[in-house]
């Protein structure tokens, strides 16, 4: 009913009335539900499996970071590692706001499923409850920056020495 109102509001007919015309009080972003079947979760979705294929053949290159050195038996390739480690940062901070949104983003009730309704769960409280007891805590692990300190410790005690 207010999604027919809201595109009456805004047509044609009330030309005179400014663009920001609205019944409804604005919101701020951060306290908006992201409906799962929007466009700017689907791009999101898309863009994350990017990262995420990106990130998948990064890790594999913290192998290649010790060399073979001339003084020492073993030395660590610099560049590489600085790059690798920031390309790896870029990539964490990517799992990291996808872990929020997914804290915003509303689900469809399983118990709706069944008659064919597919009601959505817009509460937050619903919504981080249900995160917290699936998927948060594999997402907080996989998000943890374990590689590049790993790197960063290398890096040190290659410069110590």
């Amino acid at each position: 009913m207010s999604s027919d109102f809201y595109r009456f509001a805004v047509s044609s007919h009330f030309s005179s009335f400014p663009k920001s015309f609205s019944l409804r009080k604005k919101v701020p972003w951060w306290y908006q539900i992201l409906d799962p079947r929007s466009k700017f979760v689907a791009k999101w979705n898309r863009t994350f499996l990017y990262v995420c294929i990106v990130a998948l053949f990064l890790d594999p290159l913290y192998f290649y970071f010790p060399i073979t050195g001339d003084k020492a038996c073993m030395q660590t390739d610099i560049v590489l590692g600085v790059f690798v480690t920031f390309s790896r940062t870029v990539a964490d901070l990517f799992f990291l706001f996808h872990m929020v949104l997914k804290f915003r983003t509303a689900y469809i009730s399983p118990t709706s499923r069944v008659y064919g309704r597919k009601e959505l769960v817009t509460d937050p409280r619903d919504i981080a409850s249900r995160y917290l007891k699936s998927d948060f805590i594999i997402d907080l692990l996989a998000t943890l920056p374990l590689p590049q300190f790993q790197n960063h410790v290398a890096v040190v005690m290659q410069i110590a020495t």
